[in-house]
């Protein structure tokens, strides 16, 4: 192809381009119109709607005005008692009032007449009912005008509770906590709520902390709830509703605990205080609030409240193979306050002789307390050395900025946890159990 032929084709293209460019331009412009006019035609219907409503309103107001006018010329009451219509809309914004007498009608044409300005429309049937329209409500602005309390209705508010004794031992009483408490017994469902707290004790330079409460129902130490994270406070409304599942037969066995903790972004959340409360002494038959000091808590009190992981070991001495299944873990310790989560992974190490032999981590799972790994790790190790050695579990958070901050600690061996360690020996078959987590140091 030549030059000719290069710009006879590049002119056909620009021609065929600008074509179709002007035939979306008005196509894009009639369906702008099309869609203005559907607008416009609903206002319109709208606006014949009300014009047709207010003549409707304003026959009405006519045919009682003569109405009116014909009794007052003592005319037959029979010329004027044709049935009319009333439009729907009409009807809807006035109310019936009671018949009214007979010397009411005869001053119709008065001062009081259908037709007067400011006085009420009158509608004649057997006898002659005043149709009235209601007087505009006034505008009370709320944030101006004071309420009128006596127009509040204050059964449908009921008060909290206030203590109603004072801390025995006001040196131990580390705050007050509120908890309402009610069972379903046909549903089988112990409800209960936490309030809020009051007068916090802490030990912060600052004098404040920033607090949040975990909940069980012992003597099931692991079925562990917990509430939000509350910024700089020692009132913290807590506000939160939790559900355990027990049967009525075993309700009076269990006990209620309590636990409030100051968050530490960087360290171990250590504990305020605590309350238990044995449902024995609680009647359940109502929904009942109640307040309870907080007490120091015992080190038994805060067993557990670093979390459990969920673990399987086998070993295969043939194979000279130790599998490791990371399975899950629960009620980890809270890092992201802004999210209620961390950031957890587990690093698994095979440890002898006080040297790190063997070591690998699992997946990071963002953004939960509760993670739920499932995941092998396989380490190539005899049974001689795995004999002598013992196998630590670190769960970690990951951090862009610590690059990783220890969670809990769990070690398997021949002093810690020996019958699940003597059963991974001997056993070929896989076996699983919870590990409580404790500090690193």
């Amino acid at each position: 192809m030549n030059a000719k032929d290069y710009r006879l084709m590049y002119l056909g293209l620009y021609a065929t381009f600008s074509f179709l460019f002007v035939i979306l331009a008005a196509l894009l412009f009639y369906v702008a119109c099309s869609r203005r006019y559907r607008l416009n035609w609903f206002e319109k219907n709208l606006l014949e709607s009300a014009e047709d409503s207010t003549q409707s309103e304003e026959a009405l107001v006519r045919v009682i005005s003569e109405a009116g006018s014909s009794r007052s010329l003592n005319k037959s009451p029979s010329l004027t008692s044709d049935k009319f219509w009333v439009p729907g809309a009409a009807a809807k914004r006035h109310s019936l009032v009671s018949p009214v007498d007979s010397s009411a009608e005869e001053n119709t044409s008065g001062p009081g007449s259908p037709t007067s300005h400011g006085s009420e429309p009158c509608v004649r049937n057997d006898k002659q009912i005043v149709l009235t329209t209601p007087l505009p409500r006034p505008r009370v602005s709320s944030m101006n005008t004071a309420l009128d309390h006596t127009k509040i209705d204050t059964s449908l508010y009921p008060n909290k509770p206030e203590p109603d004794e004072k801390c025995k031992e006001p040196e131990n009483c580390r705050g007050l906590i509120l908890i309402g408490l009610s069972y379903d017994p046909a549903a089988e469902i112990l409800n209960v709520k936490l309030v809020e707290a009051r007068n916090l004790q802490t030990s912060e330079l600052n004098g404040s902390v920033d607090p949040y409460a975990k909940i069980r129902l012992l003597p099931d130490r692991s079925n562990m709830w917990q509430t939000h994270i509350h910024k700089k406070t020692l009132n913290p409304v807590l506000d939160e509703d939790f559900i355990f599942e027990t049967r009525p037969m075993n309700i009076s066995k269990r006990t209620l605990e309590v636990i409030m903790y100051n968050f530490d972004a960087y360290s171990r959340h250590h504990s305020i205080g605590h309350v238990k409360i044995p449902l024995s002494d609680v009647d359940l038959s109502d929904r009942s609030l109640m307040w309870k000091y907080l007490e120091p808590c015992t080190p038994e009190d805060t067993k557990g409240d670093l979390g459990e992981l969920m673990v399987s070991l086998i070993f295969l001495p043939s194979a000279e193979r130790l599998t490791v299944n990371i399975l899950k873990a629960r009620n980890l310790r809270v890092v992201d306050d802004s999210r209620n989560s961390s950031n957890p992974y587990v690093k698994v190490s095979i440890i002898h002789n006080g040297r790190r032999i063997k070591k690998k981590k699992s997946t990071v799972f963002h953004n939960t307390v509760n993670p739920g790994w499932s995941e092998a790790l396989t380490f190539t190790v005899s049974k001689e050395t795995l004999g002598r050695a013992k196998i630590e579990f670190l769960v970690m958070h990951d951090s862009i900025l610590s690059g990783g901050e220890v969670l809990g600690k769990a070690e398997v061996s021949h002093e810690c946890e020996r019958q699940f360690f003597h059963e991974m020996l001997t056993n070929k078959s896989a076996t699983a159990r919870w590990l409580l987590l404790t500090d690193s140091e």
